[in-house]
This record gives C-alpha cells, structure tokens and sequence, in this order.
C-alpha cells in the first residue's frame, strides 16, 4: 500500500501544537507521510523539532494569531495555495479556527479531502452574541462548501457545533485526545525540582499551566490563594506560563498579600517535574476545547480541580476522580482545593481514579487508532 501524504496545518504553541506534535510522532509513517505547516509564533521551533522525526517534514509560516490581519491573511492564504499546487497530498487536517479557516479557503477547488479540528470554536461560550454569530455564521459557510470531515476532540464540540447549524451530522467525527500515561511513571527528584522553580522542598503546592490570557483566567486562581491563604497560609501556588496578564497577574498577587506565595516561574516545556512538583493542579478556564494538560495532571497522579465547562467536564467526574467548581468562583475553588489539601484520603481515592482513567480511556495509542481511521475513511471515500 502506498502510504498517503497528508498536510498538518496548524497554530504552533498551546495544546494544539503539542496535539501536533502527538500526531506527527505517532502516527504510523508505513501508512502516512506526513508534512506540517506551523503557524504564529514559535513555528520555527516547532518545525525544526518536527522535522527530527522520520516520515516528517514540516516548515513554518507567519501568522497573526489573535486578531484579523486581512494582508497578513491574505499573504498567508496565498502561500498556501502555492504549496498545494507545488505539492500533492491526499488528505489536508487543519487545527484551530483561524488556522483552519485560513487553510480550507487556501484548498477550495483543489480537490483534495480536507478535515478541520476547531480545538475549541471561536464562538466558544463567553463569546459576546454579535460576535459569536457573526463567526459561527463564517464557520457555517466554510462548513458547507470547504469542509470534508470535522474531526473533534471532545462531545462539547459537537454540541456547539449542532446548536450553531455549524456543518451536517456525518460530517462529524469525535475521537477524544489522550496522552502516554509511561511519560509521567518516571521517578523525578521532587525536591530538586522545587529548589529549580524556587519552591520550599516541604509543605503545599497548588499550581497551574498555561497561557496568561483571558481564557485561562489565571485572575481567578490567584484570587482563589488570595482566600486559601487566610486558612492555610502554609500553602505555595505557582504559575506556569506566560502571556499578556503576567504583570497584572503579579500586581494581584501582590495586592492580596501573596508575594511569597505566589510563584510565576514562566514558560516551561518540561511538564512532567513540573506537575511533579504539585499537590493539587487548578484549571480556572472559561473555556477549552479538551485541556490536554488536565489529562497530563490526572496521568502524574496530581488530583485535579477544574471549571466545570465543555470539555472539561468530560475528562472530570466530580467527586470520583476530581473536583468541578463553577465558572469564575474563586470561593467555590478555594474550598474544592481545602478539601483537597485537608483529606489525604480523598487526594488518594481521585489520583488511583483519574490514572485509571488515562490509562484506560484517554491514552495516546486510542487517540492515534481513531484519528488513523478518520483519515483513511475520509481520505478513500471522502464525503458526498
């Protein structure tokens, strides 16, 4: 069988490059030659390490990621529809909204079957109504004549998708993301790891990974120590991850009382000692598409308290194997990450749950089988 030549387009950082990244090195290269087209900032790094994997190659291009930039767009649209003329592929997967529009109006009229992950719609819920309409009303146009396949990583995708009249039912494929459990089983000095990130060896860590932007609400969790800290004033918090609230993040911390609690270490890649070093990991977001590293939290044994939102809430069964709070509820959070911290029976009970949930439902190999499926049902028959 000859292996078919599929294009990866994608943004570069966050989750969606490391699903990416999870793709190109999983993915199996006797049935799949893959290419990847990395976008926005850090594409250049994505590309030079994605072009280390065998079966791989990949180049980046700029794009304005956070806001419409019509003769940015417009340059990006055209060289890729200079690389798909230049090149033949099989089959074209495009991750992200802006990514994803971008790409399927570059491959409009090339014949070739194109499937589009949204990681997270940009009508997403908190999306002001006009705006939300506006977007979904681009995104159904796109679906109807430029879409093959949507490929979705959680049910709350779906859903949004129905409720919009974004795309028709068989247009849809779901295949839950998932990560490799034996990447969080090594054993990591948990107190040299601390001393890196200038923690105390001893006592409580509550901590947090991502970008500092809106949508992770990082305001929420440094308000939820702010309250914890009354209590437990033993307990440490640290941030990992940068992003434009970084220095207003700080003066809030600063401002409840939490400038030697409160720990902004920056951007890290080394996400196992990271999560390494936690006794409780907090996701405050106020929206997601599927939080990849909530399912690398669970998979460390770290017990997980997150907002209970699409996506989320499909990877958290509160009170079995983690704690759902309210959206934007530092009190409610507060209290979920006390009671954590006040009964190590009940971490325990959550830790053994949740990795037998990685282990078994949201691992890496059932990722790869069932994107492999989709891409060769859609790349051999396509969609009428």
């Amino acid at each position: 069988m000859t292996s078919l030549s599929i294009l990866e387009v994608t943004k570069s950082t966050g989750g969606v490059g490391e699903y990416v990244r999870w793709l190109a090195g999983g993915l199996d290269k006797s049935i799949f030659n893959l290419t990847v087209a990395c976008l926005s900032e850090g594409g250049e790094i994505l590309a030079s390490d994605l072009k280390k994997i065998p079966g791989v190659d990949a180049f980046n291009l700029s794009m304005e990621r956070y806001r419409i930039s019509p003769l940015s767009d417009a340059r990006l649209v055209l060289k890729l529809d200079r690389h798909l003329r230049e090149h033949r592929y099989d089959l074209i997967h495009a991750h992200a909204s802006k990514p994803g529009f971008l790409t399927r109006l570059a491959a409009r009229g090339s014949g070739i079957p194109v499937i589009y992950s949204p990681h997270c719609f940009s009508f997403h819920p908190g999306t002001h109504p006009l705006k939300a309409n506006v977007l979904a009303a681009l995104e159904r146009f796109a679906a109807r004549y430029w879409t093959t396949r949507f490929l979705f990583v959680a049910e709350g995708e779906r859903s949004l998708a129905q409720k919009y009249g974004v795309g028709r039912p068989d247009q849809f494929r779901m295949v839950y993301s998932g990560v490799d459990p034996l990447e969080f089983q090594g054993t990591i000095d948990r107190s040299a790891q601390r001393r890196l990130l200038g923690l105390s060896p001893e006592g409580f860590v509550v901590g947090s990974i991502g970008r500092l932007g809106t949508q992770k609400a990082p305001l929420d969790f440094i308000r939820a120590a702010g309250i914890l800290s009354k209590v437990m004033p033993e307990v440490h918090f640290i941030w990992i991850g940068s992003g434009p609230l970084k220095e207003e993040a700080q003066r809030q911390a600063e401002l409840l009382g939490l400038a030697n609690q409160m720990h902004f270490p920056g951007h890290r890649t080394d996400i196992a000692a990271c999560l390494a070093v936690m006794d409780c990991y907090v996701q405050t977001s106020h929206w997601e598409g599927f939080p990849l590293v909530i399912l690398e939290a669970m998979a460390a044994g770290v017990p997980v308290i997150a907002t209970d939102i699409p996506g989320t809430n499909e990877a958290i069964q509160s009170g079995k194997d983690g704690l759902l709070v309210p959206l934007a509820d530092p009190q409610a959070c507060s209290q979920a990450i006390r009671q954590i911290l006040s009964d190590p029976g009940l971490a325990n009970q959550f830790r053994q749950a949740a990795k037998e949930k990685v282990s078994t439902r949201f691992n890496r190999q059932q990722m790869l089988s069932g994107v492999t499926q989709v891409y060769l049902e859609t790349a051999q028959r396509g969609v009428s």
